[in-house]
């Protein structure tokens, strides 16, 4: 804080005083100031790894995927080739690096080798690009696979190095790129959560039951994550996305009233039709991210 010094002719004593009065204000201000900002980023980052305790962990819904005796759906992974116009923008990069973390756990998990490297080559481009690309090892998969160490081995790695990319976000004081990079894996484990239940076996059904109230407990993350992309885009930024962002929230809203609940089960949710506006606005947030050419 300045202090605005009369001009009126004042003795040097009281010059001196009020000067140093006025550096010993800007010092307890900076201060304030400095530990006020930390403060907001201690909540804003306590908020945003709060969203989802699975985001932390790419393989955490692959993992209780796997677990429902789920069959592995190869057109669920982003298999467009818009590379090298996420390239040209950094919120892109960020939101589908978050998306390609999710489908590189879902193809090791899977044991689609081949596939997965080619989305690790893309997602260290991205993260190349935003300044990351040292977090993604290239050799990983055929030293893992060659020397028989378990999965849940390189899937720690993958998750390792989703923290990693996260912290270092965070010291960079990048949380407009780690809140898209947690956006990206967001969007991407509601999109494969919801079309695995429209592609169930019936008979199997009851498996999902987890998967289900995992997907229904989403609201409150889901308004959180709003709340956090509200605070770090720019202005008149992102409008139309934010905009379909909270209509996914309505709808969330909506098939969590007690009334639709209570005639819900994993049998006949895919039959909903809230269900399944949930899966077409989900799908279309997904597109907005994967296909630039639709923003």
């Amino acid at each position: 804080m300045k202090l605005n010094l009369p001009f009126a002719r004042i003795i040097l004593l009281v010059f001196v005083s009020l000067a140093i009065t006025a550096c010993s204000s800007r010092e307890k201000g900076d201060s304030r100031k400095k530990i006020s900002d930390k403060l907001f980023e201690h909540e804003f980052q306590r908020r945003l790894d709060n969203i989802n305790p699975g985001l932390q962990d790419p393989a955490m819904v692959i993992t209780l995927i796997e677990m429902c005796g789920a069959e592995f759906l190869d057109d669920l992974v982003n298999t467009h080739e818009h590379d090298s116009l996420y390239l040209l923008d950094s919120a892109l990069s960020a939101l589908n690096l978050g998306v390609y973390t999710v489908d590189i756990a879902y193809l090791v998990t899977y044991y689609k080798d081949e596939e997965a490297l080619d989305q690790l080559a893309k997602a260290r481009a991205l993260a190349n690009g935003i300044g990351a690309g040292y977090l993604f090892d290239h050799g990983m998969f055929q030293r893992y696979r060659t020397l028989g160490i378990p999965q849940d081995s390189l899937l720690m790695v993958l998750r390792k190095a989703a923290e990693q990319l996260e912290h270092d976000f965070t010291l960079m004081e990048l949380k407009r790129i780690r809140t898209l990079f947690v956006t990206g894996e967001f969007i991407e484990k509601l999109h494969l959560t919801t079309r695995l239940f429209i592609q169930a076996d019936k008979e199997n059904a009851d498996n999902y039951l987890n998967l289900m109230l995992l997907l229904l407990f989403q609201e409150k993350s889901l308004g959180q994550l709003i709340n956090l992309l509200d605070q770090i885009r720019r202005s008149e930024e992102g409008e139309r996305f934010m905009a379909m962002m909270n209509d996914l929230r309505l709808i969330f809203m909506e098939l969590n009233r007690s009334d639709e609940l209570a005639d819900i089960n994993t049998s006949n949710i895919t039959e909903n039709q809230i269900f399944q506006d949930l899966v077409a606005q989900i799908a279309l947030i997904r597109n907005q991210i994967i296909d630039p050419g639709t923003i």
